[in-house]
């Protein structure tokens, strides 16, 4: 839908993806149950903000493995992309750039810490549903104090897509053999989620930073019936990649 391909290109996509994604099971998933096997043993004790940087850590780098695997198919189809469809992409990047703005940047600052109270909010009924009223007012307060990092995060965003789009442009304008092509890609894909701004790089590792501390004192306030439901939504995903895994 980005990029408005043809049927010779939907047709190319179509036969990587599926091949990505048995790669993707039969490879990465067995890695994502183990994973989540050795944060549900450590849940019931002491978790602290150490505990989820690291876990944070080891989610990110599963991404390096998928970069890889993804650079010769993004460089195939870069290759038979037109400057008319990269000027789609960017115009389709614009649009929910805006949409994303106004969501994490409303126009008070009262407003943006409400905002970002209810994204919280939201992510910790995700994974020990609903909350009383009690708890809910605490979390609330907590995450009011949470470092106001969303405009740094929608520079990371807008950045990221801006890297996409030089090295498909470079592609569609150069032409250069695959290898290159795959080279350029990799490197692209590969640093994608490193920050090049040393000062919105410090500011998002504050942020960070301040959300596993606030993570590590809900998990440490949760009652055990919460922390049962914490588990059911863990012990779910990794029945899921099981049987996905198994295909």
């Amino acid at each position: 839908r980005h990029l408005g391909l043809d049927a010779a290109q939907s047709e190319l996509v179509s036969t990587r993806v599926d091949a990505l994604h048995r790669w993707h099971r039969q490879t990465q998933l067995p890695a994502y149950t183990a994973f989540l096997g050795s944060v549900q043993a450590r849940l019931d004790g002491s978790v602290g903000p150490a505990d989820i940087s690291r876990w944070r850590a080891d989610v990110l780098a599963a991404w390096t493995p998928i970069a890889e695997r993804i650079a010769p198919d993004l460089a195939a189809l870069a290759l038979t992309l037109r400057p008319s469809q990269l000027e789609r992409l960017a115009s389709r990047f614009e649009e929910s750039n805006r949409d994303e703005r106004r969501k994490l940047l409303p126009d008070s600052a009262e407003r943006r810490v409400e905002a970002r109270a209810e994204r919280v909010l939201e992510r910790v009924r995700f994974f020990i549903s609903d909350l009383p009223s009690r708890q809910e007012r605490e979390i609330r307060l907590l995450a009011a104090e949470l470092p106001a990092s969303e405009a740094d995060w929608l520079a990371e965003r807008e950045a990221r897509q801006q890297a996409l789009l030089a090295v498909l442009g470079r592609i569609v304008r150069e032409r250069p053999p695959p290898e290159t092509a795959q080279r350029w890609c990799r490197e692209m894909l590969t640093g994608f989620w490193r920050s090049d701004d040393p000062v919105r790089r410090e500011a998002i590792a504050r942020a960070t930073a301040a959300s596993d501390a606030l993570s590590a004192t809900i998990l440490a306030r949760s009652a055990p019936a919460q922390r049962e439901q914490l588990h059911a939504r863990l012990r779910g995903f990794a029945d899921d990649f099981s049987v996905l895994a198994a295909r």
